[in-house]
């Protein structure tokens, strides 16, 4: 005979068992149609290049279209809304940044989500370092020697952006932070601030690796650092803000949300496919040959990540009263 109190622990048990198969047996069967990811980035930018890339691999891993959905303005918000009161079922999910995530709430006085508590976290799949160069009409050679000018002269270089609250204006602010140097930032509008460089209009430009490539090869542009923990295959001879002596200057990063509430083993299911996906060599030698780094990490990391990146964010966008344009 079963006590009472056995008796609930057995039927909790069991309760549990049933709860674990229902779930197992949902990741086995999804997905079951087409998947929507939404993105806040337009289309035939950078990463909605990458999106897509990624799409047509989950897809082939998954064998069900994976559809994207360019939902651009205020930052990301409006696609991340759109995702935020979708059905959780794992059928939307949402590509997001680490602009998105970290920095809007500080970015904007006030956002409509709770980038932590608002979304289930699928993981970070791939980061991007910045790359700063200066122009060639600039005497300076190396980080260093940008750095003692920028003293010499504090407010007299002038650095390009993608424009206000864009990648380029919080790294480079966050540097001018820690380094505690001075220099004017200009914003323009993408990636028209590479031509500000290459004509001269500005002296330093701070964008991802991909677009100053090609002039960083012709020898339009000089490379000085990049930023993030390692130097990159494609720049094997262009060093790190850490190693030229700043600290904690980190990267962009691209990751995927699913609205709240979705099934733990759906979002389980996600990231396994979402890491294939990324995870394959051809993928990775086609990211690394673009400056792109593949960290396929758990939905906990990211949460992690970004819990730790908000208040770092924050300090950066009110010393230097950042206005997003």
């Amino acid at each position: 005979m079963i006590r009472p109190g056995r008796r609930f622990l057995a039927s909790t048990a069991f309760a549990t068992l049933v709860a674990i198969s229902a779930g197992t047996s949902l990741a086995q069967a999804f997905p079951v149609r087409p998947i929507k990811v939404v993105t806040g980035v337009a289309a035939g930018s950078s990463p909605d290049g990458v999106m897509r890339q990624v799409a047509q691999a989950l897809g082939a891993a998954v064998g069900q279209p994976v559809i994207v959905e360019n939902r651009p303005g205020a930052n990301g918000i409006v696609a991340l809304e759109s995702v935020k009161t979708a059905a959780p079922d794992g059928y939307t999910i949402a590509m997001v940044s680490f602009s998105q995530m970290s920095v809007n709430p500080s970015l904007f006085a006030s956002i409509p989500h709770d980038p932590v508590q608002d979304f289930a976290h699928i993981g970070i799949f791939w980061r991007g370092p910045q790359l700063l160069s200066a122009s060639v009409n600039v005497r300076v050679a190396s980080l260093g020697e940008a750095f003692t000018m920028a003293r010499a002269r504090p407010g007299h270089l002038r650095y390009g952006s993608g424009g206000n609250g864009s990648p380029g204006h919080l790294f480079m602010e966050q540097l001018k932070l820690s380094a505690g140097i001075d220099a004017q930032h200009i914003p323009y509008k993408g990636t028209t601030v590479l031509v500000a460089g290459l004509n001269g209009e500005v002296d330093l430009v701070i964008d991802g690796v991909s677009p100053q490539m090609p002039h960083v090869r012709s020898g339009k542009l000089k490379p000085l650092a990049v930023s993030g923990s390692q130097r990159l295959g494609v720049l094997p001879d262009v060093p790190t803000f850490g190693e030229s002596g700043i600290a904690g200057i980190g990267t962009v990063w691209l990751g995927f949300v699913a609205p709240r509430g979705t099934p733990a083993a759906i979002v389980t299911r996600l990231n396994q496919e979402l890491r294939r996906a990324v995870d394959s060599s051809a993928f990775r030698s086609m990211s690394e040959g673009f400056g792109r780094l593949v960290t396929p990490g758990s939905p906990e990391a990211m949460i992690e990540t970004i819990l730790e990146e908000i208040p770092r964010w924050r300090e950066v966008v009110q010393r230097a009263r950042i206005k997003p344009d």
